[in-house]
């Protein structure tokens, strides 16, 4: 099935909505200050994750490109990424940052999907690959972090 290129970044757009609503709604049940800060920065962070990519959309609307690309496939994928997640319990620092990096691992594997089935991966246009790769530099920084929490070492996001 053919889709147009900018649709299936409004799904991502999509994906970083929920994320983002997720994360906001965290921070408004949580007390404690550094877990809030955090939260707010990891709700920021979504936020223009999904802001970044308008200017790829622009690009694909005004080209008109189109991919052969199986739908459900990311749609179920996404929907995997919010399977079993525990939100309600009392959160800590380092469960904050495991969440994180569970939603850039499901973010990793949408981007290896896109970036596999657009034809165009080493060329400008595919904003899939460039993403995945920024999203992999993004993991490594979580998951160095996630470590530093668990030696107990004072976090502070920039």
């Amino acid at each position: 099935m053919y889709r147009q290129k900018s649709k299936i970044i409004e799904q991502i757009q999509s994906y970083h909505r929920q994320v983002a609503s997720l994360f906001f709604n965290l921070y408004q049940r949580i007390d404690d200050e550094e877990v809030r800060m955090i939260v707010h920065e990891l709700y920021e962070h979504e936020r223009a994750r999904e802001q970044y990519l308008d200017k790829y959309k622009k690009v694909a609307e005004a080209i008109n490109l189109w991919l052969e690309f199986p739908c459900e496939k990311l749609s179920n994928q996404i929907s995997e990424c919010f399977k079993g997640l525990d939100t309600e319990s009392t959160l800590t620092v380092k469960d904050i940052l495991k969440l994180e990096v569970h939603f850039d691992n499901c973010l990793i594997k949408l981007y290896n999907i896109l970036s596999s089935e657009d034809a165009m991966s080493e060329t400008v246009t595919n904003i899939f690959y460039y993403m995945l790769k920024k999203t992999k530099k993004e993991e490594e920084m979580l998951a160095k972090l996630l470590t530093n929490s668990e030696r107990d070492i004072h976090l502070h996001f920039v």
